[in-house]
């Protein structure tokens, strides 16, 4: 499973969302939407147009892909297979 979440250098929900994550002993990829503008335009390509972060993007081990908008324990919970 591949976890990347596009943040801003100012989010306190994405740090929260990380602080979650960590302490699950989820590995994931963030990636900081205000400080590259490559990663911003990435962004953009994925959002299915939410600009707010965080904005998760989960692909599973078959290429299923969801995406998460915000912090939404219960979708990450049920996406990761998490109690």
């Amino acid at each position: 499973m591949n976890v990347t979440i596009y943040s801003t250098s100012v989010c306190a929900a994405c740090h929260t969302l990380t602080q979650w994550l960590d302490a699950k002993s989820i590995s994931y990829e963030k990636k900081i939407t205000d400080e590259d503008p490559g990663v911003m335009a990435e962004f953009m390509n994925v959002n299915d147009g939410m600009i707010g972060v965080p904005f998760t993007v989960i692909t599973d081990d078959h290429g299923g892909v969801i995406k998460i908008n915000g912090f939404d324990q219960g979708a990450f919970k049920k996406t990761l297979g998490l109690s």
